[in-house]
């Protein structure tokens, strides 16, 4: 009994390997998403920089800006700008969906829907939960794919592409085969008043724009108090004068604050103590709404992000202080003042500092290139190399196809575009030989139980025929305990979505492409 229960369970376990190997095709090229400016009204009108989406029969354009908070792919509802001839809401919103002009919309009840269940709805919110087509400009097509449709007239939608732990993003792209692994990478670009570009690519990440090595840092736990899965320790935070002299934001000596990287969000969000601290150092004038200088009394300081580990990023002044901009009657991002600098740092000085989570947003991303790998429990991060990509990106695959019994195997391959980049395979391989016999022994092992307990079955089924017999003859001889009076508690739930926790570690996809 003993033998027969370890070879059931390595059975279990091949099956589980096959279906994890099936799941994964590293021969899939990463997909590669240009983060740039979408036009996302009908009319040609709305701008709007994000990530591109076709959605629904014919597509609906989106440009959403991605976000690790997120999990699930969220829009918003055409009822909020009226009407789709609404420029200037629809290219604030990233675009609108109306699901009266999609053939292949289909809405489903939250319980039975294919999304993840990690994100939480705000109390305010009116959300629709739904499965239509997306579509990637050349680059792929995903039918079935989970999308919620969110209208909040208090807090605004919280529109967005979701790259969170429990991402259905990540696992449609994977189990679709429209990417080779959930592993990302991103380059955030550059929004200052000489543009870039950036670039997400899902299963891999872009060589090219990576400045030296990258240095790993460990996942975070997502806390109601940290929510976010990159974070990292600032450890100091200075402002820098042209003259050399440094001053540090932080109030008082510590040992740092936990931050999140969250490309979502453009600007830094510092404790107020450190935003006051920077008033102080630049001069603000408290009579401007937010954290707006003249432009004839520009501050000339940058500033320096110290992480615990000693990886340092500088903002320099030119992206630190910006001419205001905004969305246009249009829903072009424009400059709307020129008289005015807006500072890349939220004003938050009527909170306090137990209210606040620092965030290291888009800006910081403009100069530090990511890859995160949750199955691995890690992120890297290097700086980004900056100017005109042009032609030159080399995109390598991250593809890890067998977690376990086939031993380490995995494959980093670049994939150059354009006449600058060069080609390059690098491989480690291990175990696969012996990983395919091993996998082979277990397969002739379970054929060989399963024909054993055929064999067995068909001597009980024999032998209870045979009492069934004397049961019906003599019903005083039937057992109470052949007759349940409920079904045996042996069948595990359907499930239909993911456990309801932010906090787990990385859980399994819950897409189906159909």
């Amino acid at each position: 009994m003993a033998a027969s229960f370890a070879v059931s369970i390595l059975c279990i376990l091949f099956c589980a390997l096959y279906a994890t190997a099936a799941s994964v095709d590293c021969s899939v090229a990463p997909l590669s998403l240009p983060w740039s400016n979408i036009t996302v009204s009908a009319n040609g009108v709305a701008v709007t920089r994000g990530i591109e989406l076709g959605i629904g029969t014919p597509n609906q354009i989106f440009s959403l800006r991605p976000s690790t908070t997120l999990n699930n792919t969220r829009v918003a509802n055409v009822l909020d700008c009226v009407t789709q001839s609404n420029t200037s809401c629809v290219g604030g919103k990233g675009g609108v969906f109306d699901s009266s002009k999609s053939s292949t919309f289909v809405v489903s009840l939250k319980n039975r829907w294919n999304g993840s269940a990690a994100d939480t709805e705000a109390s305010t919110g009116a959300y629709v939960y739904f499965n239509d087509v997306i579509d990637f400009q050349a680059n792929g097509t995903v039918p079935g794919y989970p999308l919620v449709q969110n209208s909040d007239l208090i807090s605004g939608p919280e529109a967005g592409l979701p790259l969170g732990q429990n991402s259905s993003f990540l696992a449609a792209l994977t189990q679709a085969k429209v990417a080779p692994s959930s592993v990302w990478g991103l380059d955030a670009g550059d929004r200052s008043l000489s543009p870039r570009d950036g670039k997400l690519v899902v299963g891999g990440y872009d060589a090219s724009r990576v400045s030296g090595n990258l240095t790993a840092f460990p996942l975070g736990t997502w806390t109601n108090q940290q929510p976010c899965p990159l974070q990292v320790t600032v450890s100091e935070l200075l402002y820098s004068t042209p003259d050399g002299i440094n001053y540090s934001l932080f109030a008082t000596a510590t040992d740092g604050v936990t931050g999140c990287i969250e490309p979502q969000q453009q600007r830094f969000t510092f404790l107020p103590s450190m935003v006051e601290r920077f008033a102080m150092l630049t001069a603000y004038n408290s009579s401007y709404p937010g954290l707006v200088f003249p432009t004839n009394s520009r501050p000339s300081g940058t500033l320096r992000i110290e992480l615990d580990n000693g990886y340092t990023t500088t903002i320099p002044n030119d992206h630190l202080f910006i001419p205001k901009r905004g969305s246009d009657k249009n829903g072009q991002y424009v400059v709307t003042n020129s008289s005015i600098l807006e500072t890349g740092i939220a004003y938050n000085l009527d909170d306090t500092d137990a209210d606040v989570q620092v965030i290291l947003g888009g800006l910081f991303l403009t100069y530090n290139y990511i890859v995160v790998d949750y199955d691995n429990s890690q992120f890297q991060m290097a700086p980004t190399v900056q100017g005109d990509q042009g032609s030159g990106a080399e995109i390598s695959t991250v593809c890890k196809p067998t977690p376990s019994i086939m031993g380490p195997e995995v494959s980093h391959q670049a994939h150059s575009s354009g006449t600058n980049g060069t080609s390059r395979v690098a491989a480690i391989a291990g175990g696969t030989v012996g990983g395919a016999v091993g996998l082979t022994a277990i397969a002739a092992l379970c054929y060989f139980l399963a024909r054993k307990r055929r064999r067995g079955r068909q001597g009980e089924d024999e032998k209870r025929a045979q009492q069934d017999n004397s049961t019906r003859m003599y019903p005083e001889l039937a057992s109470d305990e052949r007759r349940p009076s409920e079904l045996a508690l042996t069948t595990s739930p359907t499930l239909h979505e993911m456990p309801d926790k932010r906090d787990e570690e990385h859980l399994p996809p819950v897409f189906t492409a159909s």
